[in-house]
């Protein structure tokens, strides 16, 4: 909207004071804008909207064309090596190896069937654990050192 083209141009930028019939006539004028406004913010959520869905679209496409995707699983394996180098291997789903095998099938697969990874570990028993828990925790243990394989271990316990 160009200010120049307001009826009230004259008195923009200045320190006047609209008289009654003035502040009448400025509400009455305003009402237009006002109502333009509200469709453009409209407009720009329905937009803004639609960009993000957009950029998720693409985003979500694109993960489908990152390199690791090519990795063969030997590579893959090595790698998570490392990630387990760098900690000491805990029963947790935020640390590897067991993060690695919630990221997705393939990874799972490679971290499951990778023993080196298995081969440490390091566990709490506390003793307050009720039988269920306990249950649980034995059998994660358990599978733990059949993920190990044949291979000698590393354990500690607390």
């Amino acid at each position: 909207m160009d200010i120049t083209r307001s009826p009230f141009h004259s008195i923009i930028g200045t320190n006047c004071v609209p008289s009654q019939v003035e502040r009448a006539s400025l509400k009455e004028f305003l009402v237009a804008p006002q109502l333009e406004k509200s469709r453009l913010e409209a407009e720009l959520s329905r937009v803004k909207a639609h960009l993000k869905s957009t950029e998720e679209y693409i985003h979500t496409h694109q993960m489908l064309l990152s390199p690791i995707r090519k990795l063969p699983p030997e590579t893959l394996a090595e790698i998570f090596m490392h990630c387990v180098l760098a900690a000491d291997s805990v029963r947790s789903l935020q640390e590897a190896p067991l993060l690695l095998t919630i990221i997705c099938r393939d990874w799972r697969r490679v971290a499951i069937d990778t023993p080196l990874l298995w081969q440490s570990l390091h566990f709490y028993l506390p003793p307050h654990l009720n039988q269920d828990a306990l249950s649980q925790r034995l059998a994660g243990i358990s599978l733990w050192l059949e993920r190990s394989g044949s291979l000698p271990l590393s354990i500690s316990f607390h």
